[in-house]
């Protein structure tokens, strides 16, 4: 996405902490104590020059600080109309490699939809990315990749269940739709199943925007009204920050904007309850 769309501006909500441990859908993580409470990193739209790169390497340093049961990054690692390289995406890869805890991404439109060769370059982004169910990060996190899509991860934590899909902004285009939807559907019906207290899903895009694909939008609609606890939605896309309900008829649906890193050295905090009503609450916090 072009850096002159994007407008920072500061939203949060107060959390609270303790640390658990982790279980992968089809993992091999250790069973840890069910419901017990935890803390995640989210970030996105990060490294759209060398400037911009410092500032997520700031943002590392203060995550590590931070018992982080994993960082999700919702995609966007280079500024719109950068050189489309295997070397940008393997530096980047690098600099995800280097964060203490495991590391999920989801792939953005400025890596691969909006590069020449799009095709090509997905195929780069998965080879380089998602090669093994382990996650990046200095310590590695087992889960769940979708056949033929395997940027599309699923795992879950003491009873919360969590996915990222490939939907890059600005709108949704060129992400694998029918994909989505499927996994989006096993998510929700796995956490079913479960008993989950609680749903999260990562993409790229911002829905709430005029973009995301209507038959994957309307499909996450219906599922959060059904599933009937809490669902967050976590986006970049728009560079605004912001923790808020844009379907009012929806109550247990949350959305979280994250903070684009230009010129930000802010990222999100998550604290995830599964014994509390919410689940899911949220803080920003500012890097050094």
């Amino acid at each position: 996405m072009p850096s002159f769309r994007r407008r920072p501006s500061l939203v949060a909500l107060a959390a609270v902490t303790l640390l658990s441990g982790v279980g992968a859908l089809g993992g091999a993580a250790p069973a840890q104590a069910a419901g017990s409470s935890f803390q995640i990193g989210l970030i996105g739209d990060t490294g759209y020059s060398s400037g911009q790169d410092n500032d997520l390497l700031a943002v590392r340093t203060s995550m590590a600080r931070s018992s982080l049961a994993f960082v999700a990054h919702d995609g966007d690692i280079a500024e719109e109309g950068f050189a489309c390289t295997d070397s940008r995406l393997q530096y980047v890869r690098d600099v995800f490699n280097g964060f203490a805890a495991p590391f999920v991404y989801t792939p953005g439109d400025n890596e691969w939809s909006n590069c020449p060769g799009s095709t090509a370059r997905l195929s780069a982004i998965r080879r380089i990315f998602f090669a093994s169910s382990q996650t990046l990060g200095k310590s590695k996190m087992s889960v769940s990749r979708q056949s033929g899509t395997p940027e599309n991860a699923r795992w879950s934590r003491s009873g919360v269940y969590f996915a990222t899909l490939n939907v890059p902004g600005p709108s949704g285009s060129g992400g694998p739709t029918s994909a989505d939807v499927s996994w989006l559907n096993g998510t929700f019906d796995a956490a079913e199943a479960a008993g989950a207290a609680g749903v999260m899903i990562i993409q790229q895009d911002n829905p709430f925007s005029g973009g995301t694909p209507a038959a994957l939008l309307s499909t996450l609609k219906r599922r959060t009204v059904q599933f009937g606890k809490p669902v967050v939605l976590v986006n970049g896309d728009t560079h605004i920050h912001r923790v808020d309900k844009p379907w009012k008829d929806v109550p247990n649906f949350t959305r979280v904007e994250t903070f684009a890193n230009g010129g930000s050295r802010k990222w999100v905090k998550a604290t995830v309850n599964p014994a509390s009503p919410g689940v899911f609450s949220f803080t920003s916090v500012a890097a050094p």
